[in-house]
């Protein structure tokens, strides 16, 4: 059977990751396990702490506290983290979703989702979203590092869920996008869907030759070429043509030519405000 390993948190991206996963499975006739991390904050650094520029007896004393606080903060993360596991497999059941797990976990989170994913098909996230809530997230500051480390075809949950009817496949030649392609074209998930099959860039004849490879291997999807670069010209056209799921390779490029040139993918999640299935 297979099985989602669906990743939730105490953004506001968790109930459209369970609506992921919860359609996700349905496709696959899959399992899920829900998974919640909590990481270990120090509260002393969180606080800002001056204990060291003050008395001995105050600087203990105010230790104590911060650990009392601590304490208490970790009580509160550990009930949380059970109502909103809980939640999301009421969900799944109502959903129809016939196996349900629930996994709470302390650790670190990127850690945790590598390790977890070892028996998983498909990992859902939460999509990193330009609010300054959802940047300070933890899952949200570390999702390059789980789309770069995950051996698994990674699906970035949109704020808002809505079952797609069409998707468009980012297809550039290279050996991620490449296997996405194939993953298309066996995969239950894009049964009854339309699809795009979409190159943009320098139409030459050796990208001319890739588009014939994918079309052969999607011979029922609508494949184009878009003269335009790739993170203009494909945001534009999800936007234009009612696309609701957007499949590409993700992070062709060390983490350093990133951090020099930018990257394509991160620059995709941003515009596109769609989910995306993404393949290292």
């Amino acid at each position: 059977m297979k099985k989602i390993l669906a990743c939730i948190d105490a953004s506001s991206y968790s109930s459209s990751v369970t609506e992921h996963a919860a359609w996700a499975a349905g496709r696959l006739d899959a399992s899920v396990e829900v998974l919640h991390v909590i990481q270990r904050k120090d509260a002393v650094s969180a606080r800002h702490d001056l204990s060291g520029a003050v008395g001995l007896g105050a600087r203990s004393a105010l230790l104590e506290e911060l650990v009392q606080i601590e304490e208490a903060e970790a009580k509160h993360a550990r009930e949380r983290g059970k109502i909103m596991l809980e939640a999301a497999r009421e969900h799944l059941v109502a959903a129809g979703v016939a196996a349900v797990e629930t996994t709470h976990r302390h650790g670190g989170t990127v850690e945790t989702i590598i390790e977890r994913e070892a028996d998983a098909d498909v990992v859902i996230l939460g999509k990193r979203g330009a609010s300054s809530q959802f940047a300070t997230n933890h899952l949200g500051s570390q999702v390059e590092r789980v789309i770069r480390e995950s051996i698994r075809p990674v699906l970035m949950a949109s704020r808002e869920f809505q079952a797609p009817t069409r998707a468009l496949i980012a297809f550039d030649g290279g050996p991620s996008s490449r296997k996405a392609v194939e993953f298309a074209g066996r995969s239950a998930l894009f049964e009854d869907l339309d699809v795009d099959l979409v190159m943009a860039g320098r139409h030459t004849a050796d990208e001319a030759a890739h588009l014939a490879w994918a079309k052969g291997h999607l011979p029922g999807a609508n494949a184009l070429h878009l003269d335009a670069a790739p993170d203009e010209a494909i945001p534009a056209f999800v936007a234009d043509s009612n696309v609701g799921l957007v499949v590409m390779g993700a992070y062709g490029h060390s983490p350093l030519r990133r951090f020099i040139v930018g990257s394509t993918t991160t620059q995709m999640m941003q515009r596109c405000h769609v989910p995306l299935l993404l393949f290292r």
